[in-house]
């Protein structure tokens, strides 16, 4: 089971917009885990000025830790990570992304 996590974009390193006929973009991020653990898999949607109501939301699709592939990303802990979805190019330094919950 996912629990809730928290994550502080420090800064956007990459944005790769989606193929022809995909939505979706990817975007490379530096990210503080604020809160909870953050895991391959989850979904995260942007709190605060940056939320955007109804999009899907962006899914974690891999975590870089001291230069290692790793599958979590614990509170406290900064990183690299890759996010995956639709309007992942209008992340910003600063965002708060919080995990959405899994139904």
């Amino acid at each position: 089971m996912l629990s809730k996590a928290v994550l502080s974009i420090e800064s956007v390193e990459s944005v790769t917009a989606g193929v022809t006929g995909a939505t979706d973009d990817v975007a490379v991020c530096a990210v503080r885990c604020l809160e909870g653990t953050a895991q391959l898999g989850m979904v995260f949607q942007p709190s605060g000025s940056a939320a955007v109501p109804g999009t899907p939301g962006f899914l974690l699709t891999g975590i870089e830790w001291y230069g290692k592939q790793v599958e979590q990303l614990d509170t406290v802990h900064s990183g690299k990570v890759t996010l995956t979805g639709a309007g992942a190019g209008t992340l910003a330094k600063r965002d708060v992304l919080n995990s959405a919950p899994r139904h």
